[in-house]
């Protein structure tokens, strides 16, 4: 994957100025930052959830959000960004999963709907992501029966059933309680030892420090300092990083 130039705008408030980032393939890259530092707003306009005013994103050699024709740059059709976006998995820090819906039918519904895959063969995938993520014994259960630690297991679970090349996790514990943390956290952690390139906004130091490859700390909408995760949290060479870590450490 790989960010050029990428500038956000709400208003005549600048949230991104010139983010440049480059992801290998199995990498973890964690975000760190304080609130208004413009990590969230990254993961969504990586995902063209938001627009963006400037640059590009790639995945897989792909643009997202943009096709090029006779030397110029268009908006996707919705349904290329739809395809090209499926090579993207998001999970957000609320669940969103649909309350009518089992923790099966959750997983289910994005290659059923979206891939037009076979239900049978799909049904059987998610059964086994659900025993990935240490659920298989709740998959006939609806959200309202689960916990929150659960219920993000299952929104884990359903990202990972549209086959991404990458994960994109946007503070995935920030709604936990904070007994509940460390079961969401175990499934990402034995995610990254499993090869998927990950990109997390997180809070969780401790986290950034034991499976991220590399650490990226923003502030103000630019990156203030980026490296080895064990390098960056150890001995970090910004003095606004080493300040962020002293308050959250």
């Amino acid at each position: 994957m790989s960010v050029r130039g990428l500038h956000k705008s709400y208003g005549s408030t600048p949230v991104l100025r010139g983010i440049d980032l480059d992801v290998s393939p199995g990498e973890v890259v964690c975000f760190l930052g304080p609130s208004g530092g413009g990590k969230s707003t990254l993961l969504r306009c990586i995902a063209h959830l938001e627009t963006v005013d400037a640059g590009l994103v790639a995945v897989d050699g792909e643009l997202v959000g943009y096709e090029p024709k006779d030397g110029r740059l268009f908006e996707s059709s919705p349904k290329r960004l739809a395809m090209t976006r499926r090579k993207m998995g998001m999970v957000f820090q609320q669940f969103n999963l649909f309350a009518h819906l089992s923790a099966l039918e959750n997983v289910m519904l994005g290659p059923v709907t979206v891939l037009r895959r076979d239900r049978n063969e799909v049904a059987r995938r998610a059964r086994d992501l659900l025993g990935r993520v240490g659920l298989a014994a709740h998959a006939d259960k609806r959200p309202a029966q689960l916990s929150g630690g659960q219920q993000q297991r299952v929104a884990i679970a359903r990202a990972l059933a549209m086959d991404p090349s990458v994960l994109l996790f946007d503070e995935p514990t920030s709604a936990l309680d904070p007994e509940l943390v460390g079961e969401v956290l175990g499934v990402m952690r034995d995610l990254a030892g499993q090869g998927m390139t990950m990109l997390v906004v997180t809070h969780e130091v401790g986290f950034a420090q034991e499976v991220g490859d590399t650490v990226v700390f923003l502030h103000g909408g630019v990156v203030e300092e980026r490296g080895p995760a064990q390098q960056v949290l150890r001995s970090p060479s910004s003095e606004r990083t080493a300040a962020f870590l002293a308050r959250v450490l």
